[in-house]
């Protein structure tokens, strides 16, 4: 009976264990949850993208403008998500695409700020505009 019992909690425990076993959540390993398309006109959406621009405006000295956002992906991970954007942007001569990666993770300091956001990549898309 004793065997039974640990048969039983080690099959239920084996699996949480794999599926929180992550050393890093952004490399791309095993900690996708799931991707989500997301309304390109919803606010979260709009709001990510004027973070990711300002942020590229702060870090390289340009002043782009953002236009329309074409698409954003979200993917799920265990400790935030990571956005997947394209987005049009103006920089005062023509109207180019960009893509951007932008993470979203919980703030554990517990400020006023629920959610902190960083932009890991901006970047002129390797296609032209359609």
């Amino acid at each position: 009976m004793r065997t039974h019992h640990c048969l039983i909690i080690i099959i239920l425990i084996a699996p949480l264990s794999t599926f929180f076993a992550v050393a890093d959540p952004w490399s791309g390993s095993a900690t996708l949850i799931f991707r989500v398309d997301l309304d390109v006109d919803s606010p979260k959406v709009i709001m990510i993208a004027k973070f990711a621009v300002d942020e590229q405006n702060k870090r390289s000295n340009t002043n782009l403008n953002l236009m329309r956002v074409v698409s954003c992906t979200e993917d799920f991970h265990l400790i935030g998500g990571l956005f997947l954007l394209e987005l049009l942007a103006d920089n005062g001569i023509q109207i180019d695409k960009y893509t951007a990666m932008v993470i979203e993770r919980p703030n554990f300091r517990f400020t006023l700020r629920p959610l902190e956001y960083e932009l890991t990549s901006f970047e002129l898309a390797p296609y032209p505009l359609q």
